[in-house]
């Protein structure tokens, strides 16, 4: 009990400057990194942690003077697109820089989806099993539609596409009000 009181009238003793580091992103393809400036602060007196709600919660402390001490808190939530488990934190000449590196979802190749083959088997006198043949393979429809929508080429088309509808439209359109309100003689 005693303790405590100690430990309460010490709080009480002490005043904090709360401050706003610096910080900076460095956006990269495979990863993100955030910059904390922090030239007066040593890493011992730096926490970096992480909870399970995905919340990356960055803190320091440490003596201004005697009775002041200086401190922050900075509170980044981390997406899904974050591999949490993989996050790093490396703290030198002043910069604490936090990795947060990117989950990379790779899509199959064309040549990693089998082709289902059919392959003669007695039910009613009809073939009709499926066999598995891992040396042919056949894109499954929604990847080829997929690549197919993605690329420039498709874009270029579908531009040009309604490009031309829109002047054709455009150009029947005037032609009707021509041949209805001109009258010509």
């Amino acid at each position: 009990m005693d303790s405590k009181a100690r430990s309460t009238s010490l709080q009480t003793l002490l005043s904090y400057d709360d401050i706003e580091p610096l910080c900076t992103w460095q956006r990269e393809d495979a990863q993100d990194v955030l910059v904390i400036h922090l030239p007066e602060f040593k890493k011992e007196q730096l926490r970096v942690q992480i909870s399970n709600a995905g919340l990356l919660k960055i803190s320091g402390e440490k003596d201004a003077d005697g009775k002041k001490r200086t401190r922050f808190l900075k509170e980044v939530k981390v997406t899904k697109h974050y591999d949490s488990n993989n996050i790093r934190a490396k703290f030198s000449q002043g910069c604490l820089r936090i990795t947060l590196p990117k989950i990379v979802v790779t899509q199959p190749s064309m040549a990693e989806i089998p082709l289902a083959v059919v392959t003669p088997s007695l039910r009613n006198g009809r073939s009709d099993s499926i066999n598995t043949n891992k040396e042919t393979y056949i894109p499954n429809i929604k990847t080829r539609v997929g690549h197919v929508l993605k690329s420039k080429t498709f874009t270029r088309v579908v531009v040009n596409v309604v490009f031309a509808s829109v002047v054709a439209f455009s150009v029947y359109t005037a032609y009707k009000y021509w041949s209805l309100y001109v009258k010509t003689d």
